[in-house]
């Protein structure tokens, strides 16, 4: 089980908004074959595996992450081809996330004598922790990442952040852009550093991903790099319902979808946003704003995982905070995270933290 966790990894980057899910067949404590998902629209883990075993699997064991699908998407069931094949057992990692779909395939396998075990695990429900989030709440998974000094600071005083972290540290935030398969700034970002907001650099082929910003007042310009993009990778902006005045219409042309959105206290409403993305069927959200679009997200208690990339750099108290006013006057009042892992990614720091209270997070390497 452990073997077909590392191979539903391979599909980290390419694989959303699908759940991560490896495969492997075995007979007699020898391996016949393995396989993983790798793209939505693509065979599943157990086909793959299937298909490469090159001969009988009749009475063997397949092991898989995920409970088998029992119904026609973009792919046929798995369980129908399992069944064909004379597999005898059939290990999972964890039970479908889908309240109307949780254990129909393993009632349906079971039905036709094939012997069926769930162990489980934790560390399979941390894997697809977007993935499941998404099914259990209808929104998505939110990870909010910022890159930082040593003294909390994202930007000097004048406004320049680039760049804070090295070369490594970058790379692995358009990995984490990849496995979100949404990204999300604040309109500032884009204003100051017309970012493109794409995955770059894997050693995969880079996923399409949906670009998302807030922009209560719709400052977005029609010449931005997302603006121009539009077509190659949707970009989503999100504007107060009062300033939807006809300013939407040529960012429109370009292919850029405009929405309007409640306002609360603080701008726009998260909730309705993240609503909005959820029934999109986008599952995880990766946060890249700045310090205020991050603390809105935090305060709220939105932020469902936060990695911090720490810099081996100081900029002083007249430096941008990466996180604003959160009004707590006693350290009682202070918001707690856990400590899931620790890093070093090039001359950096990585921290990957959840918010305290929550169940521990189980994390074994692959």
């Amino acid at each position: 089980m452990d073997l077909a966790r590392c191979l539903a990894e391979r599909g980290r980057y390419t694989v959303a908004p699908n759940p991560l899910v490896g495969a492997v067949i075995g007979r007699d404590g020898s391996v016949l074959s393995e396989g993983w998902h790798s793209r939505a629209g693509e065979d599943h883990a157990e086909i793959v595996a299937l298909d490469r075993a090159g001969g009988s699997v009749r009475g063997a064991t397949l092991y898989v992450t995920l409970e088998p699908c029992n119904h026609y998407g973009r792919t046929p069931p798995c369980v129908e081809a399992i069944l064909r094949t004379g597999i005898s057992r059939v290990v999972i990692g964890h039970l479908d996330p889908d309240p109307r779909m949780q254990g129909r395939s393993v009632g349906i396998l079971r039905e036709a004598g094939v012997e069926v075990d769930v162990i489980d695990d934790p560390a399979f429900e941390r894997q697809n922790e977007q993935f499941l989030h998404h099914m259990r709440t209808g929104r998505p998974f939110v990870h909010l990442k910022l890159a930082t000094t040593l003294d909390g600071r994202i930007a000097a005083s004048g406004g320049d952040s680039r760049w804070v972290t090295g070369e490594d540290a970058r790379l692995r935030a358009h990995e984490l852009r990849a496995e979100a398969g949404a990204v999300l700034v604040g309109a500032n970002t884009v204003r100051t550093d017309d970012p493109m907001l794409t995955p770059r650099n894997l050693p995969v082929r880079s996923p399409r991903i949906t670009r998302v910003i807030l922009d209560p007042r719709l400052t977005t310009s029609p010449e931005s790099k997302l603006a121009r993009s539009a077509g190659e990778a949707p970009v989503v902006v999100f504007a107060s319902e009062s300033t939807l005045d006809g300013r939407e219409i040529e960012l429109e042309r370009f292919g850029v979808e405009v929405v309007a959105t409640p306002p609360s206290e603080e701008g726009l409403d998260l909730l309705h946003v993240l609503d909005e993305l959820g029934g999109r069927g986008i599952k995880g959200l990766l946060v890249e704003g700045g310090g205020e679009t991050a603390t809105r997200f935090v305060r709220k208690g939105l932020a469902d995982k936060l990695t911090l990339f720490y810099a081996p750099k100081l900029l002083g108290s007249e430096g941008v905070p990466m996180i604003g006013a959160l009004r707590a006057t006693k350290v009682a009042e202070s918001l707690q995270f856990s400590v899931s892992e620790v890093g070093k990614v090039g001359n950096d720091v990585a921290v990957t933290l959840y918010p305290s209270g929550e169940e521990e997070r189980v994390h074994r390497a692959c």
